[in-house]
């Protein structure tokens, strides 16, 4: 089968899967050259001081459809992706009295009542 292939078109396939591999060298050369230099850029950013306090949680209120009217659902962290799009925001008072008297639920999954202090 090769002696049907002649030798110059041999060749030229080598050479033109060559430049291929060589491509591909240099592209991964640039990568890694982008990922070191970004790596040090990174090392030589001062970090954050470590007496700067962590932002207090906020919590917020979800509210379904019952009736065609929106009523409270479940009390949720301010970061909480389960709480949805229909919600309100709550002080820390408001967010205790919903859950200590006004009986509405704590979501099972961020645990607003753990940050509030309820058991």
């Amino acid at each position: 089968m090769s002696d049907k292939v002649p030798r110059l078109d041999r060749l030229r396939s080598v050479r033109e899967w060559l430049a291929w591999q060589l491509r591909r060298t240099d592209d991964t050369i640039a990568e890694l050259e982008r990922q070191e230099a970004a790596a040090a850029r990174a090392a030589r950013t001062p970090p954050l001081p470590a007496s700067a306090p962590a932002p207090a949680p906020g919590w917020k209120l979800a509210l379904r459809r019952a009736g065609g009217r929106p009523a409270p659902d479940a009390v949720h962290t301010s970061d909480c992706g389960m709480a949805g799009k229909n919600t309100r925001p709550l002080p820390r008072e408001q967010a205790l009295r919903a859950l200590t008297e006004d009986g509405i639920s704590a979501c099972p999954y961020c645990r607003p009542d753990n940050d509030l202090g309820v058991l």
